[in-house]
């Protein structure tokens, strides 16, 4: 679960301990949560997805989901149409939006409330064959874990993207090394990500930006 997330969450949380799942809060570039290797998901609650459909959030946060992640997921949380009448959009711009966003593929699901929410979250990781398991150890102490986490802090990369570096390069080392051929070995990374990733790694640090 991103950090952000978690501080507005806690009983999605706390139904997910209930259903007996280990929840690991972490900053995340893309979506709120991320459930396996292959799936994420960006939880909307009604009003919330309305502003976003105003100002355009939306669309981004479904790019990047779609660019990082083979299974791409928005649950909408609550009564959607009711909240519809309490903000400035009309229905059919609401339902066009939502058209749009499910052709580019982005997969969209309801969800009642909380509780609703973590059970959608619970099987979807259950149905995910990339399922990420954690063993006695913490998930954060994984080496691999801390690995994929590091690439894919990086713009535009993503978990998806980054176990692919991973696998292509051995270590994260050599990735970053050879990181001027990634729009080679990666579809559709953007020249505006690669610039920001060659802004990263080549300034100079002072300790202001």
């Amino acid at each position: 679960m991103d950090s952000r997330e978690h501080e507005t969450a806690q009983a999605v949380v706390s139904a997910l301990k209930e259903l007996g799942c280990s929840v690991l809060v972490s900053t995340l570039t893309v979506g709120d949560y991320v459930v396996s290797s292959e799936v994420a998901v960006e939880r909307k609650r009604t009003m919330d997805l309305i502003n976003s459909i105003i100002d355009g959030r939306l669309f981004q946060q479904a790019s990047n989901l779609i660019e990082s992640y083979q299974e791409p997921y928005i649950i909408i949380e609550g009564d959607l149409w009711s909240t519809v009448s309490m903000r400035g959009i009309s229905r059919g711009a609401l339902i066009g939006a939502l058209v749009k966003v499910s052709r580019s593929g982005l997969r969209i699901l309801w969800a009642r409330d909380e509780r609703d929410t973590a059970q959608v979250l619970y099987s979807l990781a259950l149905a995910s064959p990339g399922l990420i398991k954690i063993s006695n150890r913490r998930k954060s102490e994984s080496t691999s874990y801390m690995q994929v986490s590091l690439l894919s802090s990086l713009p535009g990369i993503g978990v998806k993207r980054a176990v692919k570096l991973l696998k292509i390069y051995g270590t994260p080392l050599n990735a970053l090394n050879n990181y001027r051929q990634w729009p080679i070995k990666l579809s559709g990374l953007s020249s505006s990500s690669m610039l920001m990733i060659r802004r990263i790694l080549e300034s100079k640090f002072n300790g202001e930006d």
